[in-house]
């Protein structure tokens, strides 16, 4: 009998513990799902807000480049990549817009005394107010989606060093062209976020982003510049070095157009002198007066736009002495990322790097890197108020 009793107070002993030891891990599981509701509700109404935002405005990022303007919208990304072209007609009371983008390019160096095709935007800043405003308010109506309640937020990235009376005609002229609130971000910090470098922290990014009006040398670290550099030389200089040359040695004229086309299909900063690149052209003999077609060489292009290059390499230079000795063994370690549409030039990362003895990179689409970097802190709010212009 004590047996039994003895093996009956061990059995109720059991089960009272198993009872105590099930009792606590059931009322953790318990708590589970409420974590799991109340961080799935948070996502649903952050995710609701932002769609609900997104229907009263479509804000957007634009990189209001002196040969190209992209935008961006938000969350959709890239929506318009167009030449900064305004065409006018003259004859009237008032300038009458006749074109914008791609179909004023097309009238670039064709057109009757009374119409103007002009580009708004000179060596980076605006150099024709009214024209930058219609060509804004014209890109800002063809990307926005159906109806909205309410006036968009746009992010513009502009040169380095801009003066106070250059960075208040481009607010300006986003203000008229429709803009609810207007915030500035310096092209090299846009490039270096969209070629997805950690800008917001203690280490160094150098980036070199040559456009068609401007060549912006910048270091970066913990969301500010450095040191950085702003020239007027870049794309565009490019092109009209190009046409000097021609005229200089051929007695031979060609346009801007045909040169910047030139400058993209041969131009070469390592030119083979044994396999050189050849380009025919069209343009108008100054002899004879009589149109014709010359044969332009990947090495005589080099020739024409190596000045501009070697002046852009000086710069860097200048900004890499101006940088402090820890960031600058950053640099070693990480390069210099390079971007804009002259970085397409074949071999010039390679010349770059062998000039300067740091490494280049090219950036994977240097071309739309400044718009995609002013489209991400369209999208994270905290990064836009550490890098905007104040």
């Amino acid at each position: 009998m004590k047996t039994k009793q003895v093996i009956q107070e061990c059995g109720e002993h059991a089960c009272e513990n198993s009872i105590s030891d099930f009792s606590e891990p059931i009322e953790k599981n318990y708590e589970l799902p409420v974590i799991k509701k109340d961080s799935f509700l948070k996502r649903f109404i952050s995710a609701a807000k932002n769609s609900f935002w997104d229907l009263l405005s479509n804000d957007m990022a634009i990189d209001l480049g002196t040969a190209n303007t992209l935008v961006y919208i938000k969350r959709k990304g890239i929506v318009l990549n167009e030449p900064s072209v305004v065409a006018l007609r003259t004859d009237t009371p008032t300038k009458q817009v006749l074109a914008v983008g791609i179909d004023a390019k097309k009238m670039l160096g064709k057109v009757p005394a009374n119409i103007v095709a002009i580009r708004p935007m000179q060596e980076g800043v605006i150099a024709d107010f009214e024209a930058a405003e219609a060509m804004l308010k014209h890109f800002i109506k063809k990307v926005r989606m159906g109806p909205s309640l309410l006036k968009p937020r746009i992010i513009i990235a502009v040169p380095v060093g801009i003066t106070w009376v250059e960075r208040r005609a481009v607010e300006e002229a986003a203000e008229q062209a429709g803009a609810r609130k207007v915030f500035l971000i310096e092209e090299p910090m846009a490039a270096a976020i969209g070629a997805g470098l950690p800008v917001t922290e203690p280490r160094c990014n150098m980036v070199v982003d040559i456009g068609g009006g401007t060549a912006d040398i910048a270091v970066i670290s913990l969301a500010g510049v450095v040191s950085g550099k702003s020239l007027r030389i870049a794309g565009d200089k490019m092109d009209a070095a190009i046409m000097r040359y021609i005229k200089t040695k051929y007695k031979f004229i060609i346009g801007d157009g045909t040169a910047e086309d030139i400058k993209i299909a041969i131009a070469n900063a390592m030119p083979d002198p044994q396999h050189p690149e050849t380009m025919e052209v069209k343009g108008r003999d100054l002899v004879s007066g009589c149109p014709r077609i010359l044969t332009v060489t990947s090495a005589e292009v080099w020739e024409a736009i190596s000045e501009q290059i070697k002046t852009i390499i000086e710069a860097i230079k200048v900004v890499l002495e101006q940088t402090p000795p820890e960031l600058s063994a950053d640099i070693v370690d990480s390069g210099i990322i390079l971007t804009g549409g002259v970085a397409q030039i074949k071999n010039l990362d390679k010349f770059i790097s062998n000039e300067t003895g740091v490494i280049i990179k090219v950036a994977e689409s240097p071309l739309l890197t400044v718009a995609v970097g002013s489209g991400k802190t369209l999208d994270n709010e905290m990064l836009l108020r550490e890098v905007m212009m104040r």
